[in-house]
């Protein structure tokens, strides 16, 4: 890798910092029951950092029908965050099939 690519990674780096995963108050898990897989569910999502967002491939790990805990490496670092579930679609097979499909829950489209 050249130097400037190597300066253009870090400043991506740099801008981003800790990705903005949902509150307490916004999974409400009292109104909202998760569910989860195990192994987790090969999906596509978007995550929102300071300053910008990224599209991951990562593993659903846990969902309720309002969000969706995410699992990806980020750097060689592994993160998890809750997202809404409208940024959760699943990779391969049939990307508009919603979670609770293959796995038999209440999972939301998406």
């Amino acid at each position: 890798m050249d130097q400037e690519a190597v300066e253009r990674l870090a400043a991506r780096y740099a801008r981003r910092a800790e990705p903005l995963g949902l509150t307490v108050e916004e999974l409400d898990f009292e109104h909202n029951p998760v569910s989860t897989a195990a192994p987790g569910l090969p999906v596509w999502a978007w995550i929102r950092f300071p300053g910008c967002a990224e599209r991951v491939a990562g593993t659903a790990t846990a969902w309720s029908a309002r969000a969706v805990q995410v699992a990806w490496t980020d750097a060689g670092i592994r993160r998890t965050t809750w997202v809404w579930a409208s940024a959760v679609t699943r990779r391969g097979g049939n990307s508009r099939e919603g979670l609770g499909r293959r796995t038999g829950s209440g999972a939301p489209e998406g």
